[in-house]
């Protein structure tokens, strides 16, 4: 039975859900399934902090190793990442194949995949979350433009800055094929990835958002200045996605060369992807976040701008090199990064973000009602492994019952539907 046939069938989304198609990019579906783990991770131990004291104290003498659990955060720019390559990825082949993009089936497909979950997850924000009166503007994916402390259900920042990302680039990436050619295409868009950072810089500069950052103490003087200037604004993190752009370009317009380049350098491929990890494990425990950590002001403040960019310059040479090279230890990472294990987790990533804090929420309040007087470590490892288990329990049902099924409509409407085309003139 096809999934146009019965959108509603849980036997056949079950079967896509747990059977990962053969296809060229399951390393990518690895890295989303990581990404919403440590997304996972890091709001247990965060949330936790904001009503446990002694949660922040243990962040502050924690091993430099266990860094990368408060650095968790960065887990969002992979996100960006993969949406800033697949979506480029599709956009581009339309491109190639039809010299134009067809607006208005890119932004129905996007709506039909995102908006049923988030409307449902609204509905469920209306009950407890507070600042209800601001839902307006995650309808419209603007709250990341607010000020932090009117934001309704907080953690969607991220959505609308990728809605913003998906409004805004189809446009960019029509005007920028139609006008320019590929070599002037790659420079502006290098320039651009420079220029992200040198936004970020002066933020930093304007608002004194020098290191250590306040992060895990929400009373400190300053933690809103960080949420409301760098933290969630498109400007200071659209660059998270140009990696993703980039090598979506080479994917879809050089395929042919990035085999070949791959097959001729394993030797510096496999160094190179080792370096990256290197970067990736450097970036993540570096203790951005801890107050007791001192930093010079300029080259804290140098660092800061750009750590997001390099990590994602890092998390995308980690990908590529997934993709293409079978050797060394990039077969290893793809093996892993594919492994049949992460792939449901990668369908559930969307629907798990969206409710695990609610779930984190109702963890939070048994504790603190029935056993408010266990040892912090204790309360960290119940709330992570619960909240892990019982989001992903809570994400399938949404998947099985309203995700998944709206997908499958999606793609009965787009076969039947013939959008106009802009093409060049």
């Amino acid at each position: 039975m096809s999934n146009n046939a019965n959108p509603f069938s849980i036997k056949n989304n079950l079967r896509i859900l747990f059977n990962p198609t053969q296809g060229q990019l399951r390393p990518v579906d690895g890295l989303r399934a990581l990404s919403i783990l440590l997304v996972l991770t890091i709001h247990c131990v965060w949330f936790l902090s904001i009503f446990d004291e002694s949660v922040v104290e243990l962040f502050y003498g924690a091993p430099i190793w266990l860094n990368w659990v408060f650095n968790g955060d960065l887990s969002l720019d992979v996100f960006f990442v993969i949406s800033g390559f697949l979506i480029s990825t599709i956009l581009m082949k339309e491109y190639k194949k039809t010299g134009g993009i067809r607006f208005g089936r890119f932004y129905q497909r996007r709506f039909m995949r995102l908006m049923p979950a988030y409307l449902l997850a609204l509905g469920f924000g209306l009950l407890a979350a507070p600042n209800k009166e601001y839902i307006w503007s995650n309808l419209l994916y603007i709250n990341n433009l607010l000020p932090a402390s009117t934001h309704f259900m907080p953690w969607t920042w991220s959505l609308a800055i990728e809605e913003q990302f998906y409004f805004l680039f189809p446009l960019l990436l029509l005007l920028g094929m139609r006008n320019c050619r590929p070599t002037t295409l790659f420079w502006s868009m290098l320039l651009a990835f420079i220029a992200f950072v040198l936004v970020r810089l002066a933020v930093i500069w304007r608002y004194e958002l020098f290191l250590p950052i306040c992060w895990y103490e929400t009373t400190c003087e300053g933690f809103f200045d960080v949420i409301d200037y760098i933290y969630v604004k498109p400007w200071t993190r659209f660059g998270s996605f140009l990696p993703g752009i980039f090598a979506a370009y080479f994917h879809v317009y050089h395929q042919q060369a990035m085999i070949s380049f791959f097959r001729r350098n394993r030797a510096a491929i496999t160094w190179l992807t080792g370096i990256a990890l290197l970067a990736i494990a450097v970036i993540s425990t570096i203790p951005v976040n801890n107050q007791h950590a001192t930093f010079p002001k300029f080259w804290g403040a140098l660092y800061y701008a750009s750590c997001r960019h390099l990590f994602t310059m890092a998390i995308c040479i980690v990908m590529v090199s997934s993709l293409y090279a079978d050797y060394g230890i990039c077969r290893w990472i793809s093996r892993f990064l594919s492994s049949s294990f992460l792939y449901p987790i990668a369908q559930l990533a969307y629907s798990t973000y969206l409710f695990h804090p609610f779930v984190i929420a109702g963890i939070y309040t048994a504790i603190f009602q029935f056993a408010p007087e266990l040892p912090v470590l204790q309360k960290i490892v119940i709330t992570t492994v619960g909240g892990i288990s019982i989001s992903l329990l809570v994400a399938l049902v949404v998947f099985l019952f309203l995700e998944r099924p709206f997908m499958n409509m999606r793609s009965s409407h787009s076969e039947r539907a013939k959008a106009p085309v802009l093409v060049e003139s």
